[in-house]
């Protein structure tokens, strides 16, 4: 289980968030209803680690996002509850499946190309997927609505209330999680802390730019430069023949993330990453789905979920395979909790305490481990669906341990049957983005479009990189073939990016970027299929 810095601000964050308003909601006469809220207080957790500058903003698009996914959600489960009241067709929960399918390829797409990380699209299918039951219970869509805003507002509040009193907590915190990781990696260097220190240090970094600190002198910033240079210094003293984290470290300071509009036109390909996580998506829900109703268990929403969570972080399909492992443990050993939960009184106060210790609990181990995180996912999302432990614990158990196994089974499945290839076309895509960027900067003099194209080079490469790792993890042999070419690519790409930068106004030759590109594409060093991209930049897409 990887440290991720002190984990116990944001878990106490997430109970109170949603504690306060259900309490609240309860004192006031509004009973169970009040728990509701929880659906929007899920927001809280997309604002850790983010410097209070932007969290409002991260907290209050997450928010908004979930407050329309409860009202859809809770729409489209009251009219598929009406119909089959009604003695409609046994295919009318299909009308949820395709919602959730919907949502959770489009939610995942945005997440994956913004490489925003965990928890993803999870938490917003999540929403999703209670507020389509709750109208079963009887509550009204307005209700369910209402309470995920008042959600969503306490999770602003809550999230915000540090910056009264310590305005400069989460950069200290990314900071000295940086340096804590590079110290444990130079003490004992091995892949795991290499990998540890290499992700901080970016994070840590991204964070100070957030909070608008890199361009200056602040004891932040130094603080971070010296352990960097530390780190970049030490892990480069040897060479390797395959693609690792470290290859993404380099001792100029990480530039900025593009803007989001260049990440989602990125993304935006059939060729890349983020196209393959939607078309398994797009597979494996209806199918997940499809199968437990025609099994005839009752809750086909279930199935899809964890066919959807096990798919929705990345095509790595080793990684997908441990995912899964952890989905079904995790399950069931929060079916256990949720027995003995049952033998409460889970009703009113009761049910929002319960409620707040389950996210606290998630919040705990969400980005840490995700079949812990599932021990408390699970009670959290079966008692507040039924707002109170359910009347018939065995049978449903039954049917959630049954679709668990459907969905684990289809997503394993997908992930290995669909598009099996997928990384080799996702390593050549992203080394063609690369060396489509060389290609402009090799033709661009203004200032300004170089700033911008090194930001973006910098990003490409990140991810040329953990394509590299994706392939290397499902088909070493492949990869080591192609490493070589991908190797140089990534030579002259750093070059360029620690190029002197120079003014827009009579640049000079021998040291533009543009320069660097052409001398570093001499004939015999260029890696296969370069020379065709500085021409028409098709190549190395294809080859």
């Amino acid at each position: 289980m990887p440290r991720r810095g002190r984990r116990w601000p944001g878990v106490v964050r997430g109970g109170v968030t949603v504690a306060l308003p259900g309490l609240v909601g309860v004192a006031s006469g509004f009973g169970s209803a009040s728990a509701i809220a929880t659906l929007g207080a899920f927001a809280v957790v997309y604002g850790e680690g983010r410097p209070y500058r932007v969290r409002w903003r991260a907290v209050g698009i997450v928010g908004a996002v979930l407050v329309a996914l409860a009202g859809i959600g809770a729409a489209v489960g009251s009219s598929v509850y009406r119909a089959v009241a009604a003695g409609g067709s046994a295919l009318w929960p299909m009308v949820i499946v395709l919602t959730m399918t919907v949502v959770v390829a489009s939610c995942a797409f945005v997440v994956d190309a913004l490489r925003l990380g965990a928890p993803g699209a999870f938490l917003m299918l999540l929403t999703l997927e209670i507020a389509s039951v709750l109208p079963a219970t009887g509550v009204s869509v307005p209700t369910v609505v209402g309470w995920t805003a008042i959600g969503a507002g306490a999770a602003l509040t809550v999230s915000m209330c540090g910056a009264l009193v310590r305005p400069r907590t989460p950069e200290r915190v990314a900071v000295a999680s940086a340096v804590a990781a590079v110290d444990a990696a130079l003490d004992r260097n091995s892949p795991s802390r290499r990998r540890e220190a290499v992700r901080s240090l970016h994070a840590a970094w991204q964070c100070l730019y957030d909070a608008n600190l890199v361009a200056t002198q602040h004891p932040l910033t130094r603080t971070l430069r010296a352990s960097h240079l530390r780190c970049a210094n030490a892990l480069h003293v040897l060479d390797h023949d395959e693609a690792v984290p470290e290859d993404d470290l380099r001792p100029p300071v990480p530039l900025r993330r593009p803007s989001i509009r260049y990440r989602l036109v990125r993304a935006a390909h059939p060729r890349g990453r983020s196209a393959t996580v939607v078309v398994r998506l797009l597979v494996a829900c209806p199918v997940a789905g499809l199968t437990a109703v025609a099994l005839g268990v009752g809750r086909p929403d279930w199935a899809v979920i964890t066919a959807a969570m096990i798919l929705h972080q990345g095509p790595d399909r080793i990684l997908g395979t441990y995912r899964a492992a952890h989905r079904f443990a995790g399950t069931v050993l929060g079916l256990a909790l949720l027995a003995g939960l049952s033998q409460l009184d889970v009703r009113g106060a009761a049910l929002v305490v319960v409620l707040a210790l389950m996210m606290a609990g998630t919040e705990a181990y969400l980005v840490r481990n995700y079949g812990l995180a599932m021990v408390f996912i699970t009670p959290l999302a079966m008692i507040l669906g039924g707002l109170g432990a359910p009347a018939d614990l065995v049978g449903v158990s039954r049917d959630r341990f049954f679709e668990t196994v459907v969905g684990v089974t289809v997503a394993v499945a997908v992930l290995w049957g669909v598009l099996p290839r997928a990384y080799r076309r996702i390593l050549r895509d992203a080394d063609g983005q690369v060396a489509g960027i060389l290609t402009r900067i090799a033709d661009t003099v203004d200032g300004r479009s170089l700033a911008e194209l090194r930001r973006d080079l910098e990003f490409d490469l990140h991810a040329s990189t953990a394509a590299a790792i994706t392939a290397a993890h499902t088909d070493p042999a492949w990869t080591r073939e192609r490493w070589p070419d991908h190797h140089r690519l990534h030579e002259l790409g750093y070059r360029i990016l620690t190029s002197p930068r120079v003014p827009d106004c009579q640049p000079e030759p021998d040291r533009t970027p543009a320069a660097t590109v052409r001398s570093g594409l001499s004939w015999h060093e260029r890696p296969r299929g370069m020379p065709t991209i500085l021409g028409h930049g098709r190549d190395i897409q294809s080859g």
